[in-house]
């Protein structure tokens, strides 16, 4: 079996938080998820708290539906710690398709972690409360991939049913298959989701080489203080 064969059906990416993984669509994932929606004078304000995963772009792009005509300024405060890169691009994708100036906001003691970042990086203005903080770390393959991997790599050529477990050759290819996987999953985020309007090359160049085999962490002032061109500006914000 050959590397280029498992890297070409290796199925979903996901980006998850430490180690946790919430599988899509869950009653437990949905079970964390709120968006609270708010009218203050002159802005809408949506607040969403929770993993990205479904059904997150489809509640946020419902409540971006119901204010369309209205002109007032949206902003979307964010506090997660990221969930699947897939739906994460459904997100963006819901912002950017509004004709409308949305701002997204990380308050003070908020998080934005993982796939929450390229959403933050969608809004117009990047607002961030300066104790806010930021993580960024690599792409892991979800358990379920993981799973799917393993069994195409048994190979049972009886055709019985028992439980064939991997050759120490077949655990070093898996191996070899899902770094090279995740690898790349993580060039193209950082290339396509986080390097874009205003974030500093140099600077994210360089926290592509501080993610691996770690999370970073980072607030909002060290953000600013680097020069990263993450967040706009910083605003001082109450905590929740």
């Amino acid at each position: 079996m050959s590397l280029l064969k498992f890297i070409g059906g290796a199925g979903a990416i996901l980006l998850v938080w430490a180690s946790f993984q919430w599988p899509s669509g869950s009653a437990d994932v949905a079970s964390r998820q709120t968006l609270s929606i708010n009218e203050e004078g002159d802005r809408i304000v949506l607040g969403w708290s929770g993993p990205v995963q479904e059904p997150m772009s489809e509640r946020i792009a419902a409540a971006f539906e119901r204010y369309k005509a209205d002109r007032r300024r949206l902003v979307l405060i964010l506090n997660s710690p990221g969930g699947s890169i897939e739906h994460g691009r459904k997100v963006v994708a819901a912002i950017r398709a509004r004709n409308q100036a949305i701002d997204t906001l990380v308050q003070k003691a908020g998080v934005c972690a993982s796939m929450c970042v390229p959403i933050f990086l969608a809004g117009t203005r990047r607002m961030a409360d300066p104790d806010a903080y930021f993580m960024f770390h690599q792409a892991s393959l979800n358990a379920s991939a993981r799973g799917n991997m393993k069994d195409n790599m048994k190979e049972n050529p009886k055709g019985d049913m028992k439980r064939q477990e991997l050759t120490e050759s077949q655990k070093a290819l898996f191996t070899e298959v899902v770094k090279t996987l995740e690898t790349q999953a993580t060039d193209e985020l950082f290339r396509d989701d986080i390097g874009i309007r205003g974030v500093n090359g140099v600077w994210l160049a360089s926290m592509r080489k501080k993610v691996r085999g770690r999370d970073v962490w980072m607030s909002a002032q060290q953000l600013m203080d680097e020069g990263s061109g993450i967040v706009d500006n910083l605003v001082r914000t109450p905590a929740g």
